[in-house]
């Protein structure tokens, strides 16, 4: 009877078990869409908001491809708004939001909403004026935002899609590559600290995965975003970089 007894309990002790387990399996299943779910309709929405900011700021004469920016009505949106990039058949045609030290754009929208895409922005005071300008960007698994640069890694995309356009009230530039590579964050700060403009620019040829010779460089941006190259590296240290030739037009 006693054995009988104890079987009874051990019995109903796995039951509890398994009734908890399936318990905490739904609500781990039902978390999980929930936040799936969110990021959905949250990169939907940055996605939707940018292409109707496009939309509404630019105009693009398809003959001349001349291209005319909004810059009063951008300006209205969010004075941070300084410039704008566009690489040709790619999903970047972006805002350059100018941040500062609080990196406020990192999972925030041009128009200071919260999104976890964030925006496309630089730190550099005076962007585009001085030798070296590096503009930021989320590696988007959806695709947004500076996802298209991991792509400069294949040789094909990377011949081309060799220039982009970057814009601004008073100029507009082109960027012609010539460097792409990735490397952990803190090794590349380390590599260009004591550098002088010249040589950072032999470290950059030295570092890219194709040789590109296009003369005399005076001004470049440099594009960042996350890379998940290097499966020993965590991804928020591991970055790619793409070069470019900066240009007046």
């Amino acid at each position: 009877m006693l054995e009988d007894n104890n079987k009874k309990v051990v019995y109903e002790m796995k039951l509890k078990i398994i009734r908890i387990a399936i318990i905490v399996f739904i609500i781990i299943v039902a978390i999980s869409s929930y936040l799936l779910i969110k990021e959905f309709f949250q990169s939907k929405k940055n996605n939707d908001i940018n292409i109707k900011l496009s939309t509404d700021v630019i105009i693009e004469d398809e003959d001349t491809e001349n291209v005319k920016i909004d810059w009063k009505q951008l300006e209205d949106i969010n004075n941070n708004i300084i410039g704008w990039i566009k690489i040709k058949n790619t999903n970047i045609n972006y805002p350059i939001l100018q941040d500062d030290d609080s990196l406020k754009y990192l999972k925030r929208s041009f128009n200071m909403e919260y999104n976890k895409n964030g925006s496309i922005f630089t730190l550099n005071s005076k962007p585009f004026q001085e030798d070296v300008t590096i503009i930021y960007g989320h590696n988007m698994r959806n695709g947004s935002m500076f996802s298209n640069l991991s792509k400069y890694m294949n040789k094909k995309f990377f011949y081309e899609h060799s220039t982009f356009e970057i814009y601004t009230k008073n100029h507009n530039y082109k960027a012609t590559i010539f460097s792409c590579y990735s490397i952990g964050i803190s090794e590349e700060e380390r590599n260009i600290k004591l550098l002088n403009f010249p040589e950072e620019i032999e470290y950059y040829k030295k570092q890219s995965k194709y040789y590109v010779d296009i003369g005399e460089i005076e001004k470049i941006v440099k594009l960042s975003t996350c890379s998940y190259i290097n499966s020993h590296t965590r991804p928020t240290d591991q970055r790619y970089y793409i070069v470019a030739k900066l240009e007046e037009i």
